[in-house]
């Protein structure tokens, strides 16, 4: 006879031989189980009611306290916090004005300027727009504009 064809004919019927026996191996452990399970529960109907009941007294109330909000002084939660005027620094020969926004660490450490409306993140010891950062530590930044220096602080 042929291999392929005797593989073919034979295949199918070894293969639902396994699954039977596997099968079949899944609820002999459960059959086995199960009487255990039924004389723990025969045990624990036959012991006392009062045994149990002092062996666990029941759980007090728990006392229910005021739910304060974290931000409760905010009416709208979704604005951003409002910024003094000291942050933003106006030029009187340009009329452009100048605000830290914040701080960026990407590949160093960045401040964030809005310099004239024009948002610009800026290194330490580098120049955009005619403003110098000199230095940076956050919440604050030193920032030079021709011979003028200030410290711009997000507070």
């Amino acid at each position: 006879m042929n291999p392929l064809l005797l593989r073919k004919v034979l295949c199918w019927p070894v293969c639902v031989a396994c699954a039977a026996l596997v099968g079949c191996s899944g609820g002999t452990e459960q059959a086995a189980t199960a009487p255990a399970e039924t004389a723990v529960a025969v045990d624990a109907a036959q012991a006392s009611p009062a045994t149990e009941v002092a062996a666990s007294p029941p759980p007090a109330p728990a006392a229910a306290e005021p739910y304060a909000p974290p931000f409760g002084d905010r009416a709208d939660l979704f604005a951003p916090p409002t910024r003094s005027q000291a942050a933003v620094r106006s030029d009187d020969g340009s009329g452009e004005s100048i605000e830290l926004k914040g701080f960026v660490d990407v590949g160093g450490l960045h401040a964030v300027l809005a310099i004239g409306g024009v948002v610009a993140p800026v290194p330490a010891g580098a120049e955009k727009y005619g403003v110098q950062v000199i230095s940076i530590s956050p919440p604050t930044a030193v920032l030079q504009r021709g011979r003028t220096r200030w410290t711009a602080s997000l507070h």
